[in-house]
């Protein structure tokens, strides 16, 4: 036999408890506080908690104390100093990096030069005027190397002094360096 049908349930008339227009109560909404962190913490001077909250960009954001109350709970100021240190050496390391690596390729390609130089002087005759040229290419090369080894240049060269005027320019150091120079000269023309 056929069994009763059940009988359907009517809907239970709405409650009037709301009025109309009024939001819901219950959860906020969920924002993104991963990504506004992120923007907060990663951005210049001109992303501030003031540009990142509903005032500034509309609904779908968080209110301006919501912000700021997140921002102190999480300490983003602390965290954006870090990443900005962070972000600096980085860039400093690799700029010490980049510095090595010319240093490095620098002083290789002086010390070509300087052998160049020498090989070509085994071919040159003392009378040639081409020796002139390779002796510069000598001393390119040994300059290009000693800078880019990081050492201290020469800047004072004898042949550059013409008058005791000359000599009133220079300073203590490259007097004493210039000196030192001559008196090395003396002892290998001696020995």
């Amino acid at each position: 036999m056929p069994s009763p049908a059940k009988p359907k349930k009517k809907p239970s008339p709405k409650s009037n408890d709301r009025s109309r227009g009024a939001k819901p109560q219950g959860r906020p909404p969920a924002y993104n506080w991963t990504a506004i962190r992120r923007e907060y913490i990663r951005g210049d001077d001109g992303v501030t908690l003031d540009a990142l909250s509903a005032e500034s960009r509309g609904s779908g954001y968080p209110s301006l104390s919501q912000v700021k109350r997140r921002s102190s709970a999480e300490d983003w100021p602390d965290l954006r100093a870090q990443f900005r240190a962070q972000t600096a050496a980085k860039v400093q390391q690799l700029d010490l990096e980049t510095t090595e690596e010319v240093r490095i390729r620098q002083a290789k390609i002086g010390k070509a030069m300087q052998t160049a130089a020498v090989r070509g002087l085994a071919h040159v005759k003392p009378e040639e005027l081409g020796a002139f040229g390779v002796a510069r290419l000598a001393m390119a090369g040994a300059q290009l190397e000693r800078q880019a080894r990081g050492m201290k240049e020469y800047t004072v060269r004898i042949e550059d002094l013409r008058s005791p005027a000359d000599l009133k320019r220079l300073n203590k150091d490259q007097l004493q360096e210039l000196l030192e120079r001559r008196r090395k000269a003396r002892g290998a023309h001696q020995a």
